[in-house]
């Protein structure tokens, strides 16, 4: 029994640990979103604006549902995500959000 509620222990730590990383990885996701975002419409791309646009606002409305504790984790990386990403030269910033909105992603964004 006691190696039960030790395994059981350890696993959940464990779980913790993994869901804290993902709820981090979903704050930063948030930032290069919003920045992205932020960039298409100061290049007047409005397909790649709508695509980022689109998945910041998906992403919002996902962790609207998550505990309270875990959405203020979301958020706080959100935070620092934004004034790092602040930092990087923005020409090097355009070039990401270009190269990561795909010709496949533009294509359905057509229809």
């Amino acid at each position: 029994m006691k190696f039960l509620l030790l395994s059981i222990s350890v696993f959940l730590s464990l779980s913790t640990v993994a869901s804290e990383k993902d709820l981090k990885l979903t704050g930063r996701s948030l930032a290069n979103y919003q920045l992205c975002a932020e960039i298409s419409k100061q290049l007047g791309d409005t397909k790649m604006e709508h695509y980022y646009s689109e998945m910041f606002n998906d992403t919002v409305l996902e962790v609207r549902y998550y505990p309270l504790n875990e959405s203020e984790i979301i958020f706080k990386e959100e935070l620092k995500s934004r004034a790092k990403l602040a930092k990087i030269d923005t020409r090097n910033m355009q070039s990401l959000c270009l190269n990561r909105f795909d010709f496949l992603s533009r294509k359905m964004q057509k229809k």
